[in-house]
């Protein structure tokens, strides 16, 4: 993990707790994320126009792991929303985070992708993933599970099967872009175009066939468009970021495993900015993440 990536998933994690936020503030639905993710794609537009010669001298491989990308995210997206709405918030975005750091881990080793990392970086990396988990609860007697029913683990199992799938598929379509992992900014931002693209039109049939997304869209539209507009200068914004980060790393695995510093920051913004109460189990999360953190930093 160079310190380039580390500071460029460092300013990413801040932009997407913030989109975050502004979901969990508005009742989250596929119609926040489809208005967010139109916005993001509008935003990149031009460096798609400037790249556009690039992406048609691609193989098919690269168009398939695109689709596979915007599929993933949709999974994810649709997951977390969901999600959100059958089970506690505090619970279900920690397991979603944490659950891809170690799946992610194991494929990228089983399937030989990526430079191997040793035992210990996994070791780090199922650190990083304990402490996501034990942070939300108020304290150890009750850490417990008892509030997440069948479907809400259901969703929590398609954001995290999401996270992992983009992750990867983004990191093997650069690497179509430009082999030696030298992608220019303007075709990394323009392959951000067509995943913001793909992901809206994918979202369109979970609108379209759902009435409560349908009346969620229009509320949105009518009084509350401006939070997913935020959201979503925010979000492409931290993906912008992940892309580039993910061309400084031997595996993508440590992109993933950086993100969940969204965390500890969470955390520490809570008590600074709106004094919230600490908890043993908030401060013995946030010791194991930075603990994995530093574990998956200084080895191999």
């Amino acid at each position: 993990m160079t310190i380039t990536a580390a500071v460029l998933v460092f300013i990413s994690v801040f932009m997407h707790a913030t989109w975050n936020l502004l979901s969990k503030s508005t009742q989250p639905s596929t119609a926040f994320y489809i208005i967010m993710n139109f916005i993001g794609g509008i935003i990149w537009l031009p460096f798609f126009v400037m790249s556009a010669d690039t992406f048609r001298g691609l193989p098919p491989v690269f168009y398939w792991l695109l689709a596979g990308s915007c599929v993933a995210e949709v999974v994810y997206m649709y997951g977390l929303a969901h999600g959100y709405k059958h089970g506690d918030i505090s619970l279900i975005y920690p397991l979603v985070r944490a659950l891809p750091v170690v799946m992610l881990a194991v494929i990228t080793l089983v399937a030989g992708i990526g430079k191997s990392f040793g035992v210990l970086t996994l070791l780090g990396m199922i650190i990083i993933a304990l402490g996501c988990i034990i942070m939300p609860f108020p304290s150890f007697k009750k850490i417990s599970f008892k509030g997440l029913n069948a479907i809400a683990l259901l969703f929590i199992a398609l954001g995290a099967i999401g996270t992992t799938g983009y992750t990867l598929c983004d990191s093997q379509a650069l690497k179509q872009i430009a082999p030696d992992g030298n992608v220019s900014n303007t075709c990394t931002l323009g392959y951000l175009f067509l995943i913001q693209m793909g992901l809206s039109l994918g979202e369109v049939p979970l609108i379209v066939f759902d009435k409560a997304e349908r009346a969620a869209m229009k509320k949105l539209w009518s009084k509350d468009i401006i939070y997913p507009v935020i959201a979503g200068i925010c979000s492409s914004g931290a993906y912008a970021l992940i892309l580039f980060a993910m061309q400084h790393v031997s595996n993508v695995s440590y992109i993933q495993a950086f993100r969940q510093l969204s965390l500890p920051i969470g955390f520490l913004a809570g008590l600074i900015f709106l004094h919230e109460k600490s908890s043993a189990t908030k401060i013995a999360g946030l010791i194991l993440i930075l603990s994995g953190l530093l574990i998956v930093t200084f080895t191999k």
